[in-house]
């Protein structure tokens, strides 16, 4: 331990002794008892705050706790046993990331209660990504589950504010869990989020542009699905829904997908393939996906590794 880590240790835990010395002073008046709580709970805040800039960030999310729970269960103070739990949470990712949803989750459900929506919505999206890139699993449901369940309330509670770009920035990262990491893949959910996304885009002048995007993906979808009857008939829709996309990089991209499954032709779609990225990079969601499609056509394939797409 580092001398600024051990000095700021000491000064942390002189506050945590001044915090339990208040809390441990009995009084007949309910008013004192609920100054000593509160002087309790700053007393925490100091110590946890020394902790954290002492780098010792498990013990700093741990005192943040507890002055939360003062703050909420002693004296019903909501706002600032959010804020605590919050505090609590971003201590806790550089040291247990598991402990950062749980806090996290404490400041969300306040959060909620006290109509501080686009909070909530934020901190529903952090408690997702931590799902995601920490791999963290709960009872009998994976990580993957998780983050969905998260991202989608995170993308509800974006919606009650009318915050439509961070809604949908959140849909998309279902679908693209749903169709990549889930396992099994839920296309069909999929490709439904990824069509309304596009139908989305398509009533807002500075977005309609990127319809295109999303009407390719509900339809490599269909593709992974093993559905190029649906395929066909999405990008019929996606036709008249939007007359620039037949003639679009994307569309005709899309359609030489649809033959190329349609005639369980590998070498067809990897020439598509070519000639796409060759101007329009493939995304790693694209890649796996495409991998999927081919290996759906290819017999004797494997492993994703064996398949080339180019």
């Amino acid at each position: 331990m580092s001398a600024m880590a051990k000095a700021q240790k000491g000064k942390a835990d002189a506050f945590v002794v001044e915090a339990e010395g208040l809390l441990a002073k009995r009084s007949w008046f309910s008013s004192s008892k609920e100054r000593y709580a509160e002087e309790a709970a700053e007393s925490y805040e100091k110590a946890a705050n020394a902790f954290k800039i002492g780098g010792l960030n498990q013990d700093a999310g741990d005192t943040y706790t507890k002055a939360a729970e003062l703050y909420r269960d002693r004296l019903s103070d909501f706002n600032n046993a959010s804020k605590a739990f919050n505090n609590a949470g971003s201590c806790y990712k550089k040291a247990n990331p598991a402990d950062a949803v749980k806090a996290y989750q404490q400041a969300v459900s306040l959060y909620t209660d006290n109509a501080r929506i686009t909070q909530a919505a934020k901190l529903c999206k952090e408690i997702a990504e931590l799902y995601e890139n920490e791999e963290i699993d709960e009872d009998d449901k994976s990580y993957i589950v998780l983050a969905i369940e998260s991202y989608e309330q995170a993308s509800e509670l974006f919606g009650m504010e009318d915050s439509k770009s961070a809604a949908s920035q959140c849909l998309g990262k279902i679908a693209e869990l749903c169709s990549a990491a889930l396992d099994p893949p839920d296309y069909n959910r999929a490709s439904k989020i990824y069509d309304d996304l596009g139908r989305r885009c398509l009533s807002s002048n500075l977005l309609k542009f990127n319809a295109k995007c999303y009407f390719l993906q509900a339809i490599m979808c269909h593709l992974a699905n093993s559905d190029d009857v649906g395929a066909e008939q999405a990008d019929a829709k996606y036709e008249n829904l939007d007359y620039t996309f037949s003639d679009s990089r994307e569309g005709k991209f899309a359609s030489s997908l649809i033959q190329a499954v349609k005639g369980y032709d590998g070498e067809e779609l990897s020439t598509a393939c070519f000639e796409y990225d060759r101007i329009s990079k493939l995304n790693p969601w694209q890649t796996s996906i495409l991998v999927k499609v081919k290996r759906s056509i290819e017999e004797g394939d494997d492993d994703d590794s064996d398949v080339d797409l180019t």
